[in-house]
């Protein structure tokens, strides 16, 4: 079947509960609520000490590629590789597939498709966020209010620490890295995957130091890259 025809066969399926394009795969939907309501959402980065998180909140009418857009830049990931939002703890748990994996020729629920309040509903309600499937980022969002109403636009409440840099070595990486940092740069702490302090030192960012987020940057890069998707 053409990547037109998987479309549009998933369209008519999204209007089940229960989506049945993979049985094996298919996440299961709640129907659309009549109301549109807001979620209040932390979302934590797995298998890191001291924990990395965001706070926001998100009306529940978002599509879950605008979700990826806002937590992408609300973490501080350059989006520059793939994601996946699962339903489940496991790494091989349902999940939704992406216009990418469409192209790929993947079958299943396609995210753009789904809204957030499909998969969330109530207080302690848990979604999963993978990103970078080569160094393995892992992180749950879990309700932790539901509003009334939805709010005016996305709201990136706070967070805590620094998003690790890109292709550190996931988490494992991630801890060498802060630990140098947070030591001073100090040669005997140096992690291995770099050659020298002056590789390292090019590697990371300007000025990133696992202890700081600033949250005003954050809240620009959360505005402008949902602006831009949503004129796409």
């Amino acid at each position: 079947m053409s990547p037109a025809g998987q479309r549009e066969l998933l369209d008519t399926l999204l209007g089940q509960t229960a989506i049945e394009a993979d049985q094996s795969l298919a996440p299961t939907l709640r129907r659309k609520p009549r109301k549109v309501r807001g979620f209040k959402i932390r979302m934590d980065l797995l298998h890191v000490k001291p924990p990395i998180w965001r706070r926001l909140i998100l009306p529940g009418d978002l599509t879950l590629n605008l979700v990826h857009v806002v937590l992408n830049e609300a973490m501080g990931w350059t989006d520059s590789h793939l994601h996946r939002f699962r339903t489940g703890n496991d790494p091989y748990a349902p999940h939704f597939i992406t216009e990418f994996d469409l192209e790929e020729g993947d079958r299943g629920v396609l995210e753009d498709d789904v809204r957030l309040d499909q998969v969330l509903a109530k207080v302690g309600d848990k979604l999963w966020y993978d990103y970078d499937f080569g160094d393995g980022w892992e992180h749950v969002i879990k309700v932790e209010a539901v509003l009334p109403d939805p709010p005016d636009e996305v709201e990136l409440v706070t967070g805590r620490r620094a998003c690790p840099p890109e292709d550190v070595g996931g988490p494992w990486g991630y801890q060498g890295v802060a630990q140098w940092v947070d030591g001073g740069y100090d040669k005997a702490l140096l992690p291995d995957q770099f050659d020298d302090a002056k590789h390292a030192r090019e590697w990371l960012p300007i000025g990133w130091h696992p202890a700081t987020f600033d949250l005003e940057v954050a809240r620009d890069a959360v505005r402008s890259a949902l602006e831009a998707a949503e004129d796409e």
